[in-house]
């Protein structure tokens, strides 16, 4: 999925040259001439919360004006993704939106929002890997040792996600598949407050974007267990795969994409894909991506359109062969 951001960005900036701007109005030529909110469907302190934050300042240098970081945590993404489909299609309300974006419509029955045809996909920014971590307090340091612990107690293990529907809430439930345990999902309003959780001792698992928690596993305070993808991050060299720990169906990627609300029009969308192949290419931004386990990967338009559908139809297939419920 990662051609090689350098390239990709300079290939894209070219193309993007080349596209018609004629017919956009006075005030679409004028794009952007105030700030610009850019909504996290999740509470503060997440992995896409942290993406967010990471671009947010190079983007803004690129297009001229603010982007304002407004998170919307609840309902597993879906409050913050609704009151992205229903702003104006202006390019002056955006979503930083993930992988649960994908998984919803196969978990919820009734989102208030249609997945497929209330959204412009203006850009797929990173896929990254998760990772597995525990407290000190559950005295386990391997996933062998978890799954001992949880088959001695079933139902008493907890597992804190970013809410029902979200990618570590899936996980979770392939997890609990693959290993044939029984742990206890507890659904939080985002990635943030599940780790805070975690660290508290009250849940006693959750699945993260390594750079969220590098900080608490240098500490001592959360315990790596897994992570995965095919290779350990670089940033935490000595955690294993969950392939190389014996269950290799555990193995989701996640990924991290721009939206707008549908209708956006053309000329703004352009402006926006030439602005973040700006904003991506800058080498001080890529090492940041890259620290945090994020893997930079630009894509844009009818790109973006076709990948976020091929996920739709991966996590789908996903959920119903874990069997996983909203609730």
């Amino acid at each position: 999925m990662n051609p090689g951001p350098g390239i990709l960005q300079v290939l894209l900036a070219g193309a993007l040259l080349l596209l018609p701007v004629h017919g956009a109005s006075a005030t679409e030529a004028a794009y952007p001439a105030r700030p610009i909110r850019l909504i996290v469907p999740f509470v503060a302190g997440g992995g896409t919360d942290l993406l967010a934050r990471l671009i947010s300042p190079r983007l803004s240098e690129a297009l001229g004006q603010q982007i304002v970081v407004d998170n919307r945590g609840g309902a597993g993404s879906a409050l913050g993704t609704q009151i992205l489909a229903k702003s104006l299609p202006d390019g002056y309300t955006l979503g930083m939106m993930d992988t649960a974006f994908a998984i919803n419509p196969a978990l919820v029955d009734k989102l208030p929002y249609d997945a497929a045809r209330d959204f412009t996909f203006v850009a797929i920014i990173a896929t990254s890997p998760s990772m597995l971590v525990t407290h000190p307090g559950l005295k386990v340091r391997t996933i062998q040792e978890l799954i001992a612990a949880a088959k001695k107690n079933p139902g008493k293990i907890t597992f804190a996600s970013a809410g029902v529907g979200s990618s570590n809430h899936l996980s979770s439930e392939m997890f609990k598949s693959a290993a044939k345990i029984d742990i206890l999902h507890v659904p939080f309003k985002g990635a943030g407050a599940a780790i805070i959780d975690v660290l508290g001792g009250h849940s006693d698992l959750t699945i993260v974007v390594p750079g969220a928690v590098l900080q608490h596993i240098q500490a001592g305070t959360l315990i790596p267990l897994a992570v995965t993808g095919k290779k350990s991050p670089a940033i935490l060299p000595n955690v294993p795969t969950f392939a190389d720990s014996g269950l290799p169906s555990v193995n989701p990627e996640s990924f991290r994409f721009i939206a707008a609300p549908a209708g956006l029009p053309a000329s703004v969308q352009t402006k926006l894909g030439k602005a973040l192949g700006t904003a991506m290419a800058a080498p001080d931004l890529q090492a940041r991506l890259l620290e945090n386990s994020f893997e930079p990967a630009l894509l844009t338009d009818r790109e973006a359109h076709a990948f976020v559908g091929k996920e739709m139809q991966r996590w789908r297939k996903a959920v119903k062969d874990v069997g996983a419920k909203a609730n």
